[in-house]
């Protein structure tokens, strides 16, 4: 990767991260895992610093087994939500949901984002989704996002932002990361604000949460 600038894990193993987990279930489930971790060390302080209850319906888009979304709607107990991703991604959602004592409010969808995603949402949230991926596939799901949201709906980012130089070392290595792994990069504002514009969507406000993430919210042009 420093030398080329591509990605390194599809030069060694000459597939995905994607494809190599759907290949590899044990290191699917390890990943998993580790989403579901890291969503837990994180999720009651963005669910706390952003105003989640004010929506009706909430999709977490690319939500994995449903551990953010699910302590968002224990902080939050209006909102229902809706956890989609893919089939062998989402199958182990209802026993995470149901050991939450969230299941009543909360449903399971299966599907890709690159194709479409659930519609009648009043916010569609995507936490640690687009760093996964470079400009053009992160567009292409923001797109499906803005054509499955209601006018006055919001896309709702939670990512990492790039500070200014010598400045907040922890989003840039995770840059390298991105980089090295699935093919992906951390972005600044002008760089989220950029896709969103490419999406139809505008970039509204970027709320901080006292964690190494931000809510970063687009809403309809």
């Amino acid at each position: 990767s420093v030398r080329t600038g591509a990605n390194a894990f599809a030069h060694v193993h000459g597939v995905d991260v994607w494809t190599y987990r759907s290949q590899h279930p044990q290191d699917g489930a390890i990943f998993d895992r580790a989403m579901t971790g890291i969503s837990r060390a994180v999720g009651e302080a963005v669910a706390t610093a952003y105003d989640f209850g004010r929506f009706a319906c909430i999709i977490d888009v690319g939500g994995g087994q449903g551990a953010f979304l699910a302590q968002v709607l224990a902080v939050h107990r209006a909102p229902r939500g809706v956890v989609f991703d893919q089939p062998h991604v989402v199958a182990g959602a209802p026993a995470l949901l149901e050991a939450a004592g969230i299941a009543d409010r909360c449903t399971v969808r299966e599907g890709s984002f690159f194709e479409a995603v659930p519609e009648g949402g009043d916010a569609h949230v995507l936490k640690g989704i687009l760093h996964d991926w470079e400009d053009a596939a992160a567009v292409a799901i923001l797109r499906a996002c803005r054509t499955a949201i209601r006018p006055d709906g919001k896309v709702l980012l939670i990512e990492r932002l790039i500070a200014p130089p010598n400045e907040a070392a922890e989003a840039k290595f995770s840059d390298l990361n991105m980089l090295v792994s699935p093919g992906g990069q951390e972005r600044t504002r002008e760089e989220f604000a950029a896709l969103f514009a490419a999406a139809g969507l505008r970039l509204a406000a970027i709320v901080a949460t006292g964690t190494a993430l931000n809510v970063i919210e687009g809403v309809p042009v």
